[in-house]
């Protein structure tokens, strides 16, 4: 199935419908009545997009979205691809399947994931991969990786995900991680890895150590080869040769967590 949006929305628009897990089986008449909602407005797909048929493994979106939430909402399986910049909430309570954005997202990517992967070929917002507020953890599983830039609070209390940033970071990147990975090659902001309990950041360049942070050793991870492998040969985050065989300062914290995480600094 494939949507084209037609008419751009004047205030935010919810589309949870929008989603292999809702219309990826529907017939175009059924998928055009399907409910979103317009601020506070209850409105019709068909008022904004135009539906057409399409391959049946792919559900095809595309148009200027920024103002449109939670595309991809509660994906267990097959594949959504949008041409275009989209809103926040992109990937919403995700559990498998496969997202792929040719454009930039807004904040809270991929909120309350559990599997699957989210591919993002330009940047990000704040709160990608994070924790709503209040809760103990955020995202659980899957993969996600953004080749742009992307801004403060990545992976706030992330617990067992990939991430992967191929420019730069805000401040707070990986603050109250409880396990997963994540990988930036860009420049970072402040306090890197607060509060973090266990899991791995991995920075390609140097960034401010916390005082919370005792230094360990200077060594070459492989599993890095192999992560660095996939990224060369799925997508276009440019990776120097230098870095398959480089040496990595590794730091522990943080202390006020009983120093299980650990901070991956690459040495120039």
């Amino acid at each position: 199935m494939k949507l084209k949006l037609f008419t751009k929305p004047d205030v935010p628009l919810e589309a949870e419908c929008i989603s292999t897990a809702v219309i990826g089986q529907l017939k175009v008449k059924e998928a055009e009545k399907m409910k979103i909602y317009h601020g506070n407005r209850e409105a019709n797909i068909a008022d904004f997009f135009k539906v057409t048929k399409g391959k049946d493994d792919l559900l095809e979106v595309e148009g200027d979205m920024h103002r449109i939430k939670y595309l991809g909402a509660n994906m267990s399986s097959g594949c959504m691809q949008i041409e275009g910049d989209v809103g926040a909430h992109l990937g919403s309570a995700m559990s498998g399947g496969f997202i792929k954005v040719n454009g930039n997202a807004g904040d809270w990517v991929a909120p309350e994931m559990t599997g699957g992967r989210i591919h993002i070929s330009g940047s990000g917002g704040h709160c990608i991969a994070s924790a709503y507020r209040g809760a103990s953890k955020g995202v659980s599983g899957g993969e996600i990786i953004i080749e742009g830039n992307v801004k403060n609070e990545l992976g706030h209390g992330m617990a067992g995900a990939t991430m992967v940033v191929g420019g730069q970071c805000g401040d707070f990147t990986g603050v109250n991680m409880i396990s997963g990975t994540i990988l930036t090659f860009g420049e970072m902001g402040i306090r890197t890895g607060a509060g973090m309990k266990r899991g791995s950041i991995v920075c390609m360049n140097n960034i401010e150590i916390l005082p919370t942070f005792s230094y360990d050793c200077m060594y070459t991870p492989i599993y890095l080869k192999l992560l660095f492998k996939y990224i060369k040969e799925n997508t276009k985050i440019a990776i120097d040769d230098k870095f398959f065989n480089g040496t990595f300062h590794r730091w522990s914290g943080d202390a006020i967590e009983m120093n299980r995480g650990e901070l991956l600094v690459y040495a120039a």
